[in-house]
């Protein structure tokens, strides 16, 4: 169908010559025509340049690149439609990688800047910065000629960066959308921040180096959250374990209250003591007391050194971290000490708790002993 347009003086005509009205119609509304009957039409020629008959008064039809190229570059997205009338293949697969990079960019310039042109001074964009109290403004301006355009070297590789910029900043649903547009802005102020040419032809021609500034700082940024991640990370193991050690010890510590119960029930039980068989019961029972809590404390101890070996298992696995490594060694180093200080501290008081109760029962023991010879 689009081999029936022809350029005829000033005029883009379509030959319908043997085609129905139908198919007329389905042709005109599928690029764009709101209204093919609008269309001027003598004999078997429809005379396309009617704009009013248009979507948005476009007409995706051109006599050549030059014209379509000034028809569509002040529109915010790529049309849909847009044909050159006798252009060849290789010319216009050219022309499309062009605009679309192009119209990348402008996507992405769009939802970057703090502010747009106005009917006074239109087809640019405007970004704003703060640095050190100074605010500095930065204008980047997507006006260019036809031959600007097709004088600039773009490849698949570059469409394809222009694309990934586009969706690294459009994506509304991806929650790390808006970290990636802080990124991007600040790498486009650093990319413009010494260049005089501040407009859309520089940042196409120059898109391999921007990409890599842009890539470069989004890793950096990505690096200091995973290790503000990390960080937070060894700072929730390392109060899990001082939990643990800390539940450990309060078990331990209710425990400890039964001695004196103990000694308590003991002297009351030497008041109807007669023969040295009761005294030997008791003597027994303090005994078996007295190791049980020797010996749960000797388990405890062992599981404070075994939550400490967990823990530097735990941490070991931040050794691979490259960016960020002082940071976080600082927190194991600082968590190691706080754990190792509060074991320490935690170890003591249970041995401290296994002596005197021995204590007790020797001191129990020698007086079952007077009280035996007495009896």
């Amino acid at each position: 169908m689009l081999d029936r347009i022809s350029l005829d003086e000033d005029q883009l005509v379509l030959n319908a010559e043997a085609l129905s009205d139908a198919e007329i119609n389905e042709f005109l509304t599928q690029h764009g025509c709101e209204s093919p009957q609008s269309l001027e039409r003598i004999g078997n020629h429809i005379y396309l340049l009617t704009s009013a008959a248009w979507t948005d008064r476009y007409i995706p039809f051109f006599a050549d690149a030059e014209a379509l190229w000034h028809a569509v570059r002040t529109k915010a997205t790529k049309p849909e439609h847009h044909y050159v009338i006798g252009m060849d293949a290789q010319e216009i697969a050219s022309l499309n990688l062009r605009l679309g990079v192009y119209f990348s960019l402008r996507s992405m310039l769009k939802s970057l800047c703090h502010h747009e042109g106005d009917d006074t001074q239109p087809m640019k964009y405007v970004f704003f910065s703060s640095k050190e109290s100074f605010l500095t403004k930065q204008e980047v301006r997507y006006a260019m000629s036809y031959t600007d355009l097709m004088s600039i070297d773009v490849d698949e590789a570059g469409a394809k960066r222009a694309k990934t910029l586009e969706s690294a900043v459009s994506e509304e649903d991806d929650v790390h959308c808006d970290e990636r547009r802080h990124v991007m802005r600040e790498a486009l102020i650093e990319f413009f921040k010494e260049e005089d040419s501040r407009n859309v032809k520089f940042l196409m021609s120059s898109l391999g180096k921007f990409y890599q500034g842009y890539t470069e700082r989004y890793k950096v940024y990505v690096s200091k959250f995973s290790v503000n991640k990390i960080l937070a990370g060894i700072e929730s193991e390392r109060i899990g374990f001082l939990c643990k050690v800390q539940d450990a010890i309060m078990a331990q510590q209710t425990k400890a209250f039964a001695i004196p119960g103990g000694v308590v029930a003991v002297g009351a039980i030497l008041k109807s003591t007669t023969t040295g068989w009761d005294f030997f019961v008791v003597f027994v029972g303090l005994l078996i007391s007295t190791w049980m809590i020797a010996s749960l404390n000797s388990n405890v101890i062992g599981h404070i050194d075994l939550l400490g070996e967990e823990f530097e298992q735990s941490v070991s696995k931040y050794d691979d971290v490259v960016v960020g490594i002082d940071e976080v060694q600082e927190e194991i180093n600082r968590s190691r000490s706080k754990l190792s200080g509060s074991s320490s501290a935690a170890k003591s008081r249970l041995r401290t708790l296994t002596r005197i109760s021995w204590l007790i029962l020797v001191l129990v023991s020698l007086v079952l002993f007077e009280r035996a010879k007495l009896v």
